[in-house]
């Protein structure tokens, strides 16, 4: 869905700058980087159902790997990338740093973690709690976890990197958010935004298994994929953090 489109888009552009032979996506659900990118990739987690309480198949793109975030069965500096996307929010906060510290143990080239976070990210959360409750809207496993803790900072993630040269930036103007949330919350704006999402995705295309209609909507869209950049604009509900060891002599300390 465009929700997730969106989230993934600064990843996928980083991905095409740094060509990883070995990437790990920690936190991955049973699709993960699957969903926009062809190509191989472990993910790591726990629980590979995606919050529907029963079994989900895993990407084909993906190895999937049953294992905790906070001990990885991974040598040190295993992958070229390592991606833990929307995890951090999940957990308390006393567990958050081991996260970190292990994601950066399994990373050799670049390690990317994004996550909501401020305050204006948590009060577009109640605020969509609520939202969805005035409608008889069910509310997502992801989200009950979301009100549960505070969100996660740039301050903190830069602890537990130790100091680690990184860059910092902004993901997903919180308007757009909110707007793609609400849509996707009833099915049919759901399966139209996971369309829209298909036909701007920066994947391979399968042309013979689309109708005529949609293989034209895929031509017109696709050129329009670079614009997604324009959302990664305060306010953000997303912040990612970015350390690319090859390169951290040229970034701000985090």
């Amino acid at each position: 869905m465009m929700s997730q489109l969106v989230r993934y888009a600064p990843v996928l552009s980083l991905i095409a700058r740094v060509s990883p032979r070995r990437i790990l996506e920690v936190g991955s659900g049973s699709q993960g980087l699957g969903k926009f990118l062809v190509r191989r990739f472990v993910g790591a987690e726990t629980d590979f159902s995606d919050y529907t309480g029963g079994t989900r198949r895993p990407s084909p793109w993906m190895l999937a790997v049953r294992a905790d975030a906070a001990a990885l069965p991974f040598a040190a500096g295993a992958f070229d990338l390592v991606l833990m996307i929307d995890v951090l929010e999940h957990v308390p906060p006393g567990v958050r740093a081991g996260l970190v510290r292990e994601c950066a143990r399994v990373a050799r080239g670049a390690l990317a973690i994004g996550f909501p976070s401020g305050g204006l990210a948590e009060a577009h959360d109640r605020q969509l709690d609520r939202w969805l409750g005035a409608r008889g809207l069910q509310r997502p496993g992801w989200l009950a976890e979301h009100l549960r803790h505070p969100f996660p900072t740039a301050g903190e993630v830069a602890v537990a990197l130790d100091g680690a040269r990184c860059r910092v930036l902004d993901n997903e103007w919180l308007p757009a958010h909110r707007f793609f949330l609400r849509w996707e919350a009833r099915d049919r704006g759901a399966r139209y935004s996971a369309l829209l999402a298909d036909l701007l995705a920066p994947t391979d295309w399968d042309w013979r298994g689309h109708r005529a209609s949609t293989n034209a909507l895929r031509v017109i869209a696709r050129p329009l994929t670079p614009l997604l950049g324009l959302l990664d604009r305060r306010p953000a509900y997303r912040t990612l953090v970015v350390v690319e060891k090859e390169r951290a002599r040229e970034a701000p300390p985090c």
